[in-house]
């Protein structure tokens, strides 16, 4: 049993680690759920159960050597062979004198595996306690003065709302009983797309299973509770989790619902109070994930707009991932039976039995008469004549020869193809291939323009979130973020930084945000270009769509 914790601890621990370092380049090549998802191999690899093998294919090991036996001694005559032992006289023990404790002897007789087992499950206990103690502690003090202002269906049955002065954010938690705790007057707020995107944060937690991930994933960190791989993956586990609950929430919305949204999660985060170090909660902001969380979840807002072909991609990786983790478990084999039975004595040989006397000879069986040959099919002539619309037509005609033998031929006449009807038909194809061309185009052409009036409405969003940095001011009146214009050294689009007043600086770099933009129709030029699927002439029309989008873009980056 020792054998097969120990050799789950150590995978779940290489797992855990695979995932760090995979989760970031899948997030930015597959979407922030693709490595949200990643989680699930260390926490199927706990439940993995060990695979027990027959007996026969467990290693051979080497036989014991076998003891060695008196000394034998031949005291007969050559005819007569007779073995007699020859004892070694007996030597009495030497008296044993007793002795005072020894500390190392004690030492070398201590269990020490069975004591360090003992250890390590009790310390898991004591994570697991201490964890779900926290939460349930948090829960009674957020619940003991709420009041509940209304129903959302959820993932487990309705979600409560309900306020409460415990808290200063919106704030989910509880799966069976599912919860969404508000601070007072949260639903009487003014800003209506601010309130609403922060609930729809909440409530994704709840219908995404979040919650339930929280609480499964306990007894893998609690295996894990003196290995610093344990609390690094946990709070990967937390941003990706944040992360993910965010594509989920900015799916499909618009440029503008995303540039609020990403400002909320700033303003969430700058406000005092917010963090709750309970780890069954999911709070819209996460201050206790450290200052790069906010950073990872607004960089993974611009990477939720995936193609197919890249979801299909990642949820291939993660089914391969899946498919290879029954590799990881522990194999035992069954155990040999330790008795075996005594071999029974030989029986005496059987008297011969008197021989068969040999069976006269069979007669020879009469030959089969051969069966008459099959009359020959008659030949048939195919023949093609317009005969209106009746279709195919058969005669057969029956003749005798000059020797009298019968002849028979078969006539086969069949509509030849009527040249209006194949009009008609090519007709429908090249209107069908004209109609996907039509619709094609016209998809490339819509989606051309969206992203026409993203860039064109850029400047415009970060104005509007520039004014509202100047209204995110703490009690004293000290403006605690700020959104400015500029591209930071070695930056990203956005890069943030805080000064030595605590003041956080946003940046949003809009040259490279137009670069990436730039760099992601390139790389779909590339991909129409290379798909042979789609007609020649299809293909070249839609390439100059992009040609002329590039050269558009190209001309007001200058």
């Amino acid at each position: 049993m020792s054998a097969v914790l120990l050799q789950t601890l150590a995978w779940t621990g290489v797992l855990i680690a695979v995932v760090l370092v995979l989760r970031r380049p899948v997030s930015r090549h597959f979407g922030p759920e693709a490595a949200y998802a990643l989680w699930a191999l260390p926490l199927l690899r706990l439940i993995v159960p060990p695979l027990v093998l027959p007996a026969w294919m467990a290693p051979k090991t080497a036989p014991a050597a076998a003891p060695e036996l008196p000394a034998l001694q031949a005291a007969a005559p050559a005819d007569a062979v007779v073995w007699e032992a020859v004892a070694a006289p007996s030597i009495p023990p030497a008296p044993v004198e007793p002795a005072g404790f020894d500390l190392f002897a004690a030492l070398a007789a201590w269990p020490i595996a069975e004591t360090l087992l003992l250890l390590w499950l009790g310390g898991a206990g004591v994570f697991l306690a201490l964890r779900f103690a926290a939460y349930f502690t948090l829960r009674d003090q957020l619940l003991a003065e709420g009041r509940e202002v209304g129903r959302i269906p959820g993932l487990f049955g309705k979600v409560r709302l309900i306020e409460t002065p415990a808290t200063n954010a919106p704030l989910a938690m509880g799966v069976l009983d599912p919860v969404i705790a508000l601070p007072p007057g949260f639903l009487a707020l003014h800003d209506r797309e601010a309130r609403d995107l922060a609930l729809a944060h909440e409530l994704a937690h709840h219908r995404g299973g979040d919650l339930l991930v929280n609480v499964l994933v306990q007894p893998l960190f609690a295996l894990h509770w003196w290995n610093p791989l344990g609390r690094y993956g946990w709070l990967a586990l937390r941003r990706d989790q944040e992360a993910a609950c965010d594509a989920r929430v900015m799916a499909r919305r618009t440029a503008h619902e995303r540039a609020a949204y990403a400002a909320l999660i700033a303003r969430f985060a700058a406000a005092p109070g917010t963090a709750h170090h309970a780890a069954l909660t999911a709070p819209m902001a996460c201050p206790v994930l450290g200052e790069k969380s906010i950073i990872h979840r607004l960089r993974s807002l611009s990477m939720s707009d995936l193609s197919p072909r890249r979801r299909l991609a990642g949820r291939a990786l993660l089914g391969a991932g899946l498919l290879a983790l029954p590799l990881t478990a522990s194999i035992t084999y069954a155990a040999t039976e330790s008795v075996q039975e005594a071999p029974e004595p030989p029986a005496p040989p059987a008297p011969p039995a008197p021989p068969v006397p040999p069976s006269p000879p069979l007669a020879p069986e009469a030959p089969e008469a051969p069966e008459p040959p099959e009359a020959p099919e008659p030949p048939t002539i195919v023949m093609l004549e317009r005969k209106g619309e009746s279709g195919t037509e058969v005669t057969e005609h029956v003749w005798r020869d000059g020797e009298g033998k019968e002849r028979r031929v078969r006539m086969v006449f069949r509509d030849a193809p009527d040249a209006k009807v194949l009009s008609r038909r090519l007709e429908g194809v090249h209107a069908a291939d004209a109609a996907q061309r039509a619709e094609m185009l016209a998809a490339l052409r819509t989606s051309l323009a969206e992203a026409d009036r993203a860039l064109a409405d850029l400047p415009r969003i970060i104005d509007e979130a520039m004014l509202e940095s100047n209204a995110w001011r703490d009690e004293a009146g000290r403006q605690r973020v700020v959104v400015k214009h500029g591209c930071a050294p070695g930056g990203e689009e956005v890069s943030e930084t805080t000064g030595k007043d605590g003041t956080q600086v946003v940046r949003i770099c809009q040259r490279r945000i137009m670069a990436s933009a730039r760099k992601g129709l390139e790389e779909a030029r590339e991909e129409i270009a290379r798909d042979k699927d789609i007609p020649e002439d299809t293909r070249k029309e839609m390439l100059r769509h992009f040609d002329r989008q590039l050269e558009r873009w190209r001309d007001k980056e200058v």
